[in-house]
């Protein structure tokens, strides 16, 4: 399936925009971008979670054979998320503490961080930004769906460390692609390509459609999946948009997502300061 089409379409483009526009946009409806694959020992690890049979021992004995992220999982357990409970020193009771939902959580930002090392200038500022801007947006909506009882808290913290998950193969395959990458380049194929390029990539790293509808979805303000209740979606279009570097002047009574989430302006407002305390122990999650 050529993963520019129907998501991304050619007679939408601005008739100005520059040739390197016009050249990625043929090289992903040609399937030209090489999408990086999940790392192995996330693959491993991932089936295990999912197996019924495969016991929390076998899964730390797994995690154990990669000392960075053992030690992720460890500075995880022991964040402020935890603050109320005794110091953990080893990787069974860290595990047991944070959940397979926050484990995945973690493999997941292990795999990004390992599809995306680059020594370009402009790349590393821009991963960078991306990776301050993914991990405030993933604890916003991790708060948010603290408020949704329907919904997994760690699982709105995936959604919004990969809600522009597309923009690390991009920025990559520019570097390779232009010449005189800048900023300005790297941020206009980014805005116009990241949720096709992403949602490509997740569908390849087997997400359950609720993530993946996130990519997608969460930068369209009017998206309804069609359900009364809040989607996963719908949290990280709030979050996306109460994240002070994404906007400035919002206007919150015409967002789809947060009349389903039962927030008023007033609310939207007043979020950082009402939270202010639960988002200090989701932004400990990721230092």
């Amino acid at each position: 399936m050529s993963i520019g089409s129907p998501l991304i379409q050619k007679n939408n483009m601005n008739t100005t925009a520059s040739p390197i526009l016009e050249k990625l946009f043929s090289a992903i409806e040609n399937n030209e971008i090489a999408l990086p694959a999940m790392p192995d020992l996330a693959i491993k690890i991932q089936r295990m979670l999912d197996d019924m049979n495969v016991s929390t021992q076998q899964i730390v004995a797994a995690v154990s054979t990669d000392p960075v992220l053992a030690s992720q999982i460890l500075k995880v357990a022991n964040s402020a998320q935890y603050a109320d409970k005794p110091k953990v020193e080893n990787l069974m009771s860290a595990v047991s503490r944070i959940g397979y939902k926050m484990l995945r959580n973690i493999i997941v930002t292990f795999s990004m961080n390992k599809i995306s090392s680059s020594t370009h200038p402009t790349v590393k500022k821009h991963i960078s930004e991306f990776w301050k801007h993914s991990h405030e947006v993933a604890a916003i909506s991790y708060v948010l769906a603290k408020t949704q009882k329907h919904l997994n808290p760690d699982q709105a913290m995936m959604a919004g460390l990969i809600h522009d998950i597309g923009s690390l193969p991009l920025s990559l395959y520019a570097e390779k692609m232009v010449s005189n990458l800048d900023e300005s380049i790297l941020d206009s194929i980014s805005k116009k390509f990241r949720a096709t390029v992403g949602n490509k990539l997740l569908l390849d790293w087997e997400f359950p459609s609720e993530l993946t509808e996130v990519v997608l979805a969460h930068e369209n303000l009017q998206h309804d999946s069609g359900s009364s209740l809040a989607t996963y979606a719908d949290v990280v279009t709030v979050a996306n948009m109460l994240n002070p570097s994404t906007t400035k002047m919002v206007n919150w009574d015409g967002i789809t997502a947060v009349k389903k989430l039962y927030f008023s302006t007033q609310s939207c407002h007043s979020f950082f300061e009402t939270f202010d305390g639960e988002l200090q122990s989701a932004r400990g999650m990721f230092q």
